[in-house]
């Protein structure tokens, strides 16, 4: 499989946080995957594999990302809408989806 990467892929305009949950995706091609989110930013996060068989979405598809908050803080999981912009060997960039 060959990785591609986007021209604008460490083009930010927000910065960066560290996060950690667990992001389950819908994508088109591959179904239901489960990721490690994580270097959050107000318009986008990278989505890190558990394992190197995960697929990973295609850039420029649409995906639906559902977050999972750590079970002791009671916060129901938060579902959005994002733009693959980034592939590397460990996961995909995406960009959030904002109205």
């Amino acid at each position: 499989m060959s990785i591609q990467q986007s021209d604008n892929a460490e083009r930010r305009a927000e910065p960066r946080y560290p996060a950690r949950l667990e992001a389950v995706v819908q994508d088109a091609q591959h179904g239901q995957l489960v990721f490690m989110a994580s270097g959050f930013s107000r318009n986008g996060a990278f989505l890190r594999r558990r394992d190197s068989g995960t697929p990973l979405p295609m850039i420029g598809n649409v995906i639906k990302i559902s977050f999972n908050w750590p079970i002791e803080t009671n916060i129901p999981p938060v579902t959005v809408e994002a733009k693959v912009v980034r592939q590397t060997n460990e996961g995909v960039g995406v960009q959030f989806e904002i109205a």
